[in-house]
């Protein structure tokens, strides 16, 4: 198969942008959403022994990538014969254009696939007589234009039979192609696809090291530690001219910063440089193992201590440049060494530089537990929208000035964001709370509103009593013997305490309004926004109320958003336990996740068993068509891939790339004529370059 049909049933992606990687910057990108990882959890996966060298002979060649329609090279005797023209037309072409340094190069690779090779001596006289003019290839080389690549190249063989773009060129696009590809999937987060695309690639010997960050990218997302490891070990243990740039060695230790311990990064390090001193190492990688030290230590209960020198060289960073997150990570250092007073100076510069929810958090911390209430009662009622990113850290923060009789009076805005607090997460026991410090000072309509709602949440006997309470000061005794009448035997001890209570004193207190109506809770409100990760942080701090299926379902669609597949199943599965359209969401749920983990059986499977309204199942019988179709042609199973299509016609229709491969599959199978017709009704609607090229290719491969 030609070029022309490399890229036939993937989906298309946003053209990528330059890649580029500044070390300066990977520390950012590589202690982004930091998860502290045990040595002992990763069996020194990193410095296990390397596999045994593949003999020369079996060796993969160029990273174990073929390239389409490139011949491959043989060796050859040194009285070979003159080369054909097509393996010296590089030569010539970089001749012509008097490139000298491509010229050495080309030179170089031909005498190493042609031993005794020998450049003609008047080879710039001869290049401008038999030089290939690929200009505008090359320009669209650069422009990332395969299509037009592709469309050129025909029309200068429909000219030239004999002609082919030079090996170089050839070569070039090839992995250009793949370049863009796997950025494309990267970009989506489409990362079962680029561990496909780049199945082909093989770290120890692969010279174009961007591919095999981006394949060690989507492996460390997908979890799956093993192959980082034997990625990394390939990388990185390379030795002799194999060997990586030392500019090329650290970023790969800071990536694989993010999965595995720094002990086994020190390791490493020391294998790497064996010759030098610890302080030999670039200061951006020793950065970053002490911002990996200190957030271990920072997020696990048996951490170790961070070794002080880990923490100097952070703090004269952290001074320097005050960049927040080293200020932050410094901060909740301090406050778990219980040093609150140094963790407030850090939280303090990390508050002029960028205040936040996290720092904001930790500066009213600070404050709190050096026993300052003043202060940090102050900083809290200065910073409510920061606080009220984590509600229940806000309830906590608050609840104090409404339950302590002599504190005193909180504003407005403090009730406002204490109440909605409240209902974004549904607590009980703060609504009763809210309710009590409304009936005390006199608030009664209020307080039997904040009642009623806790009462409807949870049900207790202190909630009944205020309710209860509430509606004898309204005078609304019908109400009141309703209530008791309904709950008497079920709480018969508070009855008399009831009966026999006085009016409180009234109080100087702010206004308390009633429970609003339409406030979202926190995690939905995350959910709407696609903040999944806050999502998933606000559904684990609402405790047991987490496990109802309705809620698991929320689970199951932030997981899915952060494409955590397993989790996602996982999550959707508890929540089909459930009844009701909790439980149709929930196999729906399962089917997307199992199709994005491409588990295609497992997702028909679950079709068969479970009920679904009938467009989720037309969608995911689509998508499991797809995934079939696609495998089939990736597998030159052509006739499968027809079936495949035809079973997704049937219940949709069919888009542009879909009917591509179906023509493709038909010529695959020596049905030109079905091909041809094909590619034709598809330029008919649209004029499409690709059935053009399309069309030109099968034309010249058997006749018209």
């Amino acid at each position: 198969m030609r070029a022309v049909d490399c890229h036939i049933g993937r989906r298309s992606g946003t053209r990528s942008k330059a890649w580029a990687i500044a070390l300066s910057g990977a520390s950012m990108l590589v202690l982004a959403g930091l998860v502290p990882v045990a040595a002992e959890d990763s069996a020194q996966l990193l410095i296990a022994p390397a596999a045994k060298p593949i003999p020369v002979d079996q060796a993969p060649v160029s990273g174990g990538l073929i390239v389409p329609g490139q011949k491959q090279a043989q060796p050859v005797a040194a009285n070979r014969p003159a080369l054909d023209p097509v393996e010296t037309a590089a030569l010539y072409y970089y001749a012509k254009q008097r490139q000298t340094e491509r010229i050495e190069a080309e030179i170089a690779r031909l005498q190493v696939l042609y031993p005794g090779f020998t450049p003609p001596q008047d080879l710039y006289i001869a290049a401008d007589a038999v030089a290939p003019d690929e200009t505008s290839l090359w320009a669209m080389y650069a422009a990332d234009d395969f299509t037009g690549i592709d469309a050129e190249i025909i029309r200068r063989k429909a000219e030239e039979p004999d002609w082919e773009p030079t090996g170089d060129f050839q070569g070039k696009l090839a992995r250009k192609k793949l370049r863009v590809r796997m950025s494309e999937l990267g970009q989506a987060e489409d990362w079962l696809g680029l561990l496909d695309m780049s199945a082909g690639i093989d770290p120890a010997s692969e010279t174009d090291v961007d591919l095999v960050w981006m394949r060690i990218d989507a492996l460390s997302a997908v979890g799956d530690r093993d192959g980082l490891a034997r990625a990394f070990r390939g990388l990185l243990v390379r030795d002799g001219a194999g060997r990586l740039s030392d500019e090329h060695l650290v970023v790969s230790l800071q990536k694989a910063l993010r999965d595995f311990p720094v002990s086994e990064i020190r390791i490493l390090a020391a294998t790497l440089w064996p010759d030098q001193s610890s302080d030999y190492l670039p200061a951006a990688l020793r950065l970053d193992m002490a911002r990996k030290q200190i957030a271990e230590f920072n997020g696990s209960k048996d951490a170790a201590p961070v070794p002080q020198d880990q923490l100097r060289l952070l703090s004269v960073e952290a001074r320097n440049s005050l960049r927040p997150e080293d200020l932050s990570l410094l901060g909740w250092h301090e406050l778990k060494a219980e040093r609150p007073a140094v963790a407030e100076e850090w939280f303090s510069l990390a508050m002029q530089q960028a205040p936040g929810p996290e720092i904001a958090k930790g500066m009213y911390l600070s404050l709190y537990r050096q026993g300052d209430e003043k202060r940090s009662g102050e900083f809290a009622s200065s910073h409510l929208t920061d606080l009220s990113d984590d509600p229940v850290f806000l309830m906590n923060v608050l609840s104090p000035r409404f339950g302590t009789p002599d504190a005193a009076a909180p504003g407005e805005e403090v009730i406002r964001a204490y109440s909605t607090a409240i209902l974004e997460t549904g607590a009980a026991d703060h609504a009763e709370i809210l309710g009590w410090y409304a009936y005390n000072s006199g608030q009664f309509e209020a307080a039997e509103a904040w009642f009623r709602q806790s009462q409807d949440w949870e049900a207790s006997a202190d909630r009944l009593k205020g309710l209860a309470l509430s509606l004898l000061r309204r005078d609304r005794k019908k109400e009141y013997a309703a209530l008791k009448s309904r709950f008497g035997d079920a709480y018969p001890d508070i009855w008399p305490e009831i009966a026999s209570a006085s009016a409180p004193k009234t109080r100087k207190a702010a206004a308390v309004g009633e429970p609003a109506a339409g406030v979202k809770a926190s995690y939905l409100k995350h959910l709407d926004g696609k903040n999944y990760s806050a999502c998933l942080r606000d559904l684990d701090r609402i405790g047991q109320a987490a496990t109802k299926p309705s809620i698991m379902v929320i689970r199951g669609w932030c997981e899915l958003g952060l494409k955590r597949f397993g989790a996602a199943r996982s999550s959707f599965e508890r929540a089909m336990q459930g009844s009701g359209q909790v439980r149709l969401d929930a196999v729906y749920g399962a089917g997307l996740a199992m199709l994005g983990a491409r588990m295609t059986d497992d997702a028909e499977a679950l079709i068969a068993a479970w009920p679904l309204a009938p467009a989720r199942e037309r969608e995911l019988k689509s998508e499991i068509y797809v995934q079939r179709a696609r495998s089939s042609y990736d597998h030159k199973q052509y006739g499968r891939t027809l079936a495949a299509l035809d079973a997704r016609a049937a219940i949709v229709a069919e888009p542009r790339d879909l009917t591509q491969m179906r023509a493709w599959a038909h010529h695959h199978l020596g049905q030109t004529d079905r091909a041809k017709a094909i590619f034709r009704q598809l330029n008919m609607v649209i004029r499409d370059p690709g059935a053009i090229a399309a069309l030109e290719v099968i034309s010249n491969q058997g006749g018209r």
